[in-house]
This record gives C-alpha cells, structure tokens and sequence, in this order.
C-alpha cells in the first residue's frame, strides 16, 4: 500500500518530462512576461489582496487600541484575561491555514467558486465578527469572537501567496508578496491613527469608544470586502482578464506541474522534503519578532522617552513601520532583480541582530541611539519576514504541494505569537532586557538556520549538475525521472 504513490509519482514524472522540458527552454531564452502583463495582473490580482490584507491584520489587532480605551476595565478582565483574549486568534491561525487552501482549491476546482471570491467572503465573514465585538457583554463573548477572528483570518494570507505564485514568474513574485507585507504595515499605522479618531466618539446609549473601533472597522471592512467579491480571479488558464496569448505566457514562465499523482502522494513529496521545516522554523523565529515590533513598540518607545505623551509617542512609532516598508520594498526588488533570496534574508537578520544588540545593553543608551536599535530591530525584520513567503511556494512542485506549503510554513510561524507574548512580559518593563536578549538569540538561530538552507541548496543542485542533460530548471534523476532543483 506504501509503494503504490511513489509508482504513480513515477509514471506521472516520465509523463510530465516533456512540461518541465518545455519550462527549462522557456528560461534558456528571454521571458516574454513583460511589464505591461505584469501591470496587468498588478491591476486585477494584487489590488484587491491588498486591500483584503490590509483589512485582515487591522482586523485581527484593532484589540489593542480597544484595550487602551477601556475594554479591560468594562468586561472586568484581568491581566490575564487580556493576554488570552490578545492571543487567542492565533490557534486557529496555526490550525486552518492549510486546510483554508485546500478548501479554497477544492471549492473552485469542484464548484468553480473562485479563488478572490473565497478571499472577499473569508473577509467579509472576518468584518462581521469584528462589527459584532463591539456589542460583546461579557469576556466569553468576547473570546468567543476573538477566536472566531483567527478562523476567517487564518486563510488570508497563504492564499494570496498561493493565487500569486500561480500568476507570476520568479523574477516577479517577490516584489509582489512584499506588497501584501507592506499592506499589512500600513494598517497598522492607519487602524492606529483610525483607532485614536474613532475613540472620541460618544453616544447617548452608552456605547463607550472601544465598542465603535470595533462597530466602526467592522462596518469598513464588510464594505470593501463586499466590493472585492466582483473581483471573480481563479486559475490563469480561466482568467477572463487575460488574452489567450498572455495565459500562454504564464503558463510557460510560471513554472508548475500539473499532476493527477494523488492527495497521498503530494503529501508525502510535501513532507518529505526537509527545507520546508526549515522555512517554517525561520517563520516561527522572526515572527516572534515581528509581533512584538507591532505590539510594543510604543512601550519601547515610552521608555526611551519617558515623559513623551501618547501622541508623541506615536508621532515616533509611525516614521518606525514607514521606513520598514521601504527597506521591505527595496529587499524584494533586490531579490527579483538578483533572482536570489537566501542572502538578503541573512541580510535581514544581520540587521535585525546589530538593533537588539544596541537594545539589551546592560546601561541604557542615549534615547536616540536607542530608538536607532528599534529601527534596525524593524527594518531587518521587515525584510527578512516576506522572503520566507516566497521560498516555499519556489521550492514546491505542484500548485497542490504549494497551497499545502503557503499555509503550513505561515500556519506553524504563528508561534511565534506567542512567543513574542512571553519574551516581552510587564515584569520586564520598561526595558525588557531579558526578551532583548531572547530575541537576539532567536534571530540568530534563524540566520544560521537559513544559512544552512543556502549551503544545503547549493550542495543538492551541483551534486544533480553532474548527471545533468538541461541547461536550467530541472535535471535527469535516476532511471530518467526529472528532478527539480532548488532555489535559494
């Protein structure tokens, strides 16, 4: 029973030599993916996700202003209790992203129900829930919703990684995954700014200020979650955007074979491959991080300037996450242009480990030298963070063994939630030099784990040089099976 996929992987890797053939003359002479087609999907494909990302993590995170507002204290919840109903969503974050891209995929293949169109529903569910925060009585309902938050949200983001990495080629996918990166940035200095306006408003019934973040982003995010519903984007080949011309250029560019290998064997070429735990590893690691730049760094700033205000500080928190997603910008052009993402992912973490080196000195710094660490600590995370979005999805095979790997490598790097909640305790305050000193020695795991990914690729695409009879893409295995090779 054990053998029967690996025979039918066989025979469907002899059956497909000629497609992946086809795929290493496309790459020997010049692409025909030009700028206008990747405008073109540019328009109809990343626009809406960007939208739709940016709703998702302002969604997920519009608790925190609802807590300085006075949430805590109405639903009479306790340090934590507001650590729980902060982190719950992140369960099923880690539990449903896979199988919310296996759904997505079996509902348009099954049911032609699109790809964007179960996105916008997904968010539209995820605006409802957030409205319905607003009328939460008691902390059950609210950890009720809460959870239900991560539920609507979990298939988000795999799935645009998913739907892009079919549209387009390698030498523009990074920029575009980078984008949604930067989407979800923005939201965060938008839903704060959005958040400190919508606070002051008051109403006869009662309805104190936390309640209309909620109401008010909620409202927002049905509104255009509903608009993006028209936007009707499945598999390329169906693309009524597209000439028929254009889908035959993705097809040719966008290397991924189709297979009727089977759902068993997919997942067992899927798990047997080692770099995706690795991928996943790195994700949890400077996730972690990430978390905690978007969660505490107005408590990091606070205690570089004690006597600043809270618009103050957040005068200083926004320039942080607007220079980020430049350099997050900046990452991803370097590594469609170089056609390489390992080292610039080492890059980041360079960066990265330099800040919290300036941040857990054992005398505290200057405050401008400080926040100088808080900015590397963000830049190089920002950079490091998108590039694991795009490795996975370049190292699978098939549009299956993709979908599982987008939500599998960002599904297991929700730990790094919680991690982050642990690293940075009140204990701590205000200078957290214990979760420094923790997160510097995850960021560096993280390098020497992707350094070895780097080293690991290297080693397997020389050794399958030897016995190579094609310029690039894939090589004769043994018995004449076509192996792909790696990309770092």
């Amino acid at each position: 029973m054990t053998q029967e996929p690996v025979t039918e992987v066989s025979q469907m890797d002899e059956k497909h030599s000629a497609t992946e053939t086809s795929h290493v003359l496309a790459l020997s002479r010049p692409s025909r993916f030009d700028q206008k087609l990747a405008l073109k999907l540019d328009l109809y494909l990343l626009t809406p996700m960007l939208f739709l990302n940016f709703l998702s993590l302002m969604g997920r995170t519009n608790i925190g202003a609802a807590m300085v507002q006075g949430l805590p204290k109405d639903l009479k919840m306790d340090a934590m209790k507001v650590f729980i109903s902060v982190t719950i969503p992140l369960v099923p974050l880690i539990l449903f992203e896979v199988p919310s891209n296996l759904l997505m995929r079996f509902l348009e293949r099954k049911y032609n129900f699109s790809y964007m169109r179960y996105l916008s529903l997904m968010t539209a569910l995820l605006g409802l829930v957030t409205l319905g925060q607003g009328f939460d009585q008691s902390y059950s309902a609210l950890l009720a919703t809460r959870f239900l938050v991560g539920v609507f949200d979990s298939g988000l983001i795999p799935g645009c990684i998913f739907v892009c990495a079919l549209y387009y080629p390698l030498m523009h996918l990074q920029w575009r995954v980078s984008m949604l990166m930067v989407a979800n940035i923005g939201s965060n200095v938008v839903g704060n700014i959005l958040a400190f306006g919508i606070a002051h408003i008051n109403s006869s019934n009662g309805y104190k200020g936390w309640r209309w973040v909620f109401i008010v982003e909620g409202c927002l995010t049905l509104a255009i979650s509903f608009a993006c519903l028209f936007c009707n984007i499945s598999r390329p080949e169906t693309a009524s955007f597209l000439t028929e011309e254009q889908k035959g250029i993705i097809a040719t560019e966008v290397e991924a074979r189709t297979t009727t290998v089977g759902i068993v064997a997919e997942w067992k070429i899927f798990l047997s491959n080692g770099l995706n735990y690795i991928w996943a590893a790195c994700y949890v690691l400077t996730c972690s991080t990430t978390y905690s730049v978007a969660i505490f760094a107005a408590s990091f700033v606070k205690a570089f300037h004690p006597h600043y205000t809270t618009p103050q500080v957040q005068g200083q928190v926004v320039p942080i996450f607007i220079v980020s997603g430049i350099a997050c910008l900046l990452g991803a052009y370097a590594a469609d242009r170089f056609n390489h993402r390992a080292g610039f992912a080492i890059a980041g973490y360079l960066i990265t480990a330099i800040g919290f080196i300036i941040l857990r000195q054992p005398k505290t710094p200057a405050p401008h030298i400080s926040m100088l660490g808080l900015y590397f600590v963000s830049i190089g995370t920002f950079v490091s963070l998108p590039l694991l979005y795009s490795l996975p999805m370049i190292n699978s095979a098939t549009p299956y063994q993709r979908a599982i790997a987008a939500g599998f490598v960002i599904g297991i790097g929700n730990v790094g939630g919680f991690a982050s909640s642990w690293l940075f305790r009140t204990s701590q305050a205000p200078h957290y030099n214990e979760g420094m000193t923790d997160s510097l020695i995850m960021t560096l795991v993280a390098l020497a784990l992707m350094a070895f990914a780097w080293v690991y690729i290297t080693i397997a695409n020389k050794r399958l040089d030897k016995n190579s009879t094609t310029e690039a893409g894939s090589v004769d295995g043994k018995d004449g099976l076509v192996v792909r090779r790696y990309r770092a």
